[in-house]
């Protein structure tokens, strides 16, 4: 067969046409804030003062939020397909209001320490109450993003997901260039975009019949009891990604190499979204598939299969889009850091690779082994950093995000083995909430 005839099988394939419009969907916001930096990198309109403190905003919204949100996400998804309708949508509905007793706990919490926060971040008061608020409608919204993924509903999802994203990006634009609002026009383009798109959820879940008010204290407890190893867990995933910046900060690395390693690992983290998108059509299909019954060693065998497949071949292309990128788009300065792009491209890929496998363990809520496997991660994470960076400075950065993925991933391997085994020799279904 040609390669001709092979792409146009692939672009009538559903499957294919799927995994493409949640690539899009996600690439859609990404390039679009890409795009608009030059914009907000422009003092007349955001100041390198503004950019500080929408950095801070950020970086303490990335702290609060597991806080708040305690895995319900992902045990909703599972619960979606382990639980009968009603029994979904009681625990869905009350998912809400233990964000919501989250949200007002973290509020209180910052405001207690607002001048500790002030003196030592210079965190303005203002934050104490829209860094938490904020962390509450990301999490309604994802909660809406991944309901409509389980159902689904591809093209909704992309409309949605667009529509947030013009929303966000275009209102900030308004705000900061026509009404010089600075970082607090920013934020209302990102808190508008979220109000618009809850509003539409809660429209979406009473027609579908996703909201029961049937409180219990059994539910509650069950949640907040997977929430520690998530919030554990989400450290983790920090440690392996965001933190090792400050490592470099710690050992005080030359700011001109710390910029151009810096676009390497945004260029490098591409393969990272493009496995977020292929999992967001992969995950529903394999819980799906392990609820009703039907998962054997052959048919997760060739959903692991077709995920690596798509994996590869859209890694392959993020890969050639950016070494084009680094010899033909960016300045000429940023080109050394082809080596670290390398790196982090493959760190991201072995990341993404392993995680289809923990998806065993978040779907059977196996929380006493997420809870080890990210403990242990963390403590080698930590452990591996300060050793690597310290002698080997960015290279050293670089190869331990790298090597503490490895780890990562044998401990999942190793955790997890047992309980794939498990669940491929079961055939007795679950009913699913359609």
């Amino acid at each position: 067969m040609s390669i001709v005839h092979k792409v146009k099988n692939a672009v009538n394939d559903p499957v294919y046409r799927s995994v493409g419009k949640y690539v899009f969907t996600n690439f859609f916001a990404k390039g679009v804030s890409f795009l608009l930096i030059p914009l907000f990198t422009n003092p007349k309109y955001l100041t390198p003062a503004d950019n500080g403190v929408l950095s801070l905003f950020a970086s303490n919204m990335i702290l609060i939020a597991p806080l708040i949100t305690l895995g319900m996400i992902q045990s909703s998804t599972a619960d979606y397909f382990k639980k009968t309708k009603d029994d979904f949508a009681a625990s869905f509905t009350t998912n809400f209001f233990i964000a919501a007793i989250m949200t007002m706990l973290s509020m209180a919490a910052l405001y207690m320490f607002k001048d500790a926060l002030w003196e030592k971040f210079e965190l303005p008061v203002s934050f104490i109450f829209i860094i938490p608020a904020l962390s509450f409608l990301v999490f309604c919204s994802e909660q809406l993003f991944a309901l409509v993924r389980n159902r689904n509903e591809v093209n909704r999802y992309a409309i949605m997901g667009i529509s947030k994203s013009m929303i966000e990006y275009g209102l900030s634009v308004v705000l900061v260039v026509f009404f010089f609002t600075g970082w607090v026009g920013r934020i209302w383009g990102i808190a508008v975009s979220l109000i618009a798109v809850n509003l539409l959820g809660v429209w979406y879940y009473w027609k579908n019949g996703y909201v029961q008010f049937s409180f219990q204290r059994n539910r509650v407890w069950d949640e907040l009891k997977f929430g520690l190893p998530i919030v554990v867990f989400q450290l983790c995933v920090f440690m392996l990604g965001a933190t090792n910046k400050l490592f470099l900060a710690i050992f005080n690395v030359d700011k001109y190499e710390l910029g151009i390693y810096a676009i390497a690992c945004i260029l490098g983290t591409m393969v990272g979204t493009v496995a977020q998108s292929i999992l967001l059509y992969v995950q529903p299909q394999l819980y799906k598939s392990i609820s009703t019954g039907t998962a054997t060693r052959d048919s997760v065998k060739r959903i692991f299969f077709n995920y690596c497949k798509m994996l590869t071949v859209l890694s392959l292309a993020c890969m050639a889009v950016a070494v084009f990128a680094y010899y033909f788009l960016i300045n000429k300065i940023y080109l050394p850091g082809i080596k670290y792009f390398f790196v982090v491209a493959v760190q991201a890929f072995i990341w993404a690779l392993n995680y289809f496998i923990f998806l065993f363990l978040l779907y059977h809520k196996e929380k006493r082994k997420i809870l080890k496997v990210a403990l242990i991660s963390i403590v080698c994470s930590v452990a591996i950093n300060i050793f690597m960076v310290k002698h080997f400075m960015i290279w050293g950065d670089a190869l331990s995000s790298l090597v503490n993925t490895v780890i990562f991933s044998v401990l999942v391997i190793f955790f997890t083995k047992d309980i794939i085994r498990q669940t491929l020799d079961k055939h007795a279904g679950e009913p699913v909430a359609v």
